[in-house]
């Protein structure tokens, strides 16, 4: 997980809105932004006690729906799902601070990286 704010279903529903309204060749570029953002300003509003001035509260729903969304949709519609599992499986990635905003510790300090054949030991 990362180290934006603990993510809701409302969040991955916002971020998918969000991709939604991108051309599909966009949507992995504007989804690393926004997950970016939102780590980025969980971390300034733990640093300071307050938000972002420009990505606000460090939840993905305050950076999706800072863009131009769509209404949400049924899950009837592919495109959307596709735009939610692509939001849910970016939430499995490994840490995203850990190459975005300089966290302290190295990777092999997560939980399973020991064993990795890439840990350096």
């Amino acid at each position: 997980m990362m180290a934006c704010r603990t993510p809701h279903v409302g969040d991955a529903v916002a971020v998918a809105r969000a991709l939604l309204q991108c051309e599909e060749g966009r949507r992995p570029f504007v989804l690393a932004k926004i997950l970016r953002e939102a780590c980025r300003a969980n971390w300034h509003r733990r640093e300071t006690g307050a938000f972002h001035p420009i990505w606000g509260d460090g939840s993905l729903m305050t950076a999706a729906l800072r863009r131009s969304v769509v209404d949400e949709p049924l899950l009837d519609n592919a495109d959307f799902r596709r735009c939610l599992i692509a939001v849910l499986e970016a939430l499995d990635q490994p840490r995203v601070q850990d190459k975005h905003i300089g966290a302290v510790g190295s990777r092999s300090s997560r939980a399973g990286a020991i064993s990795s054949p890439q840990s350096v030991q």
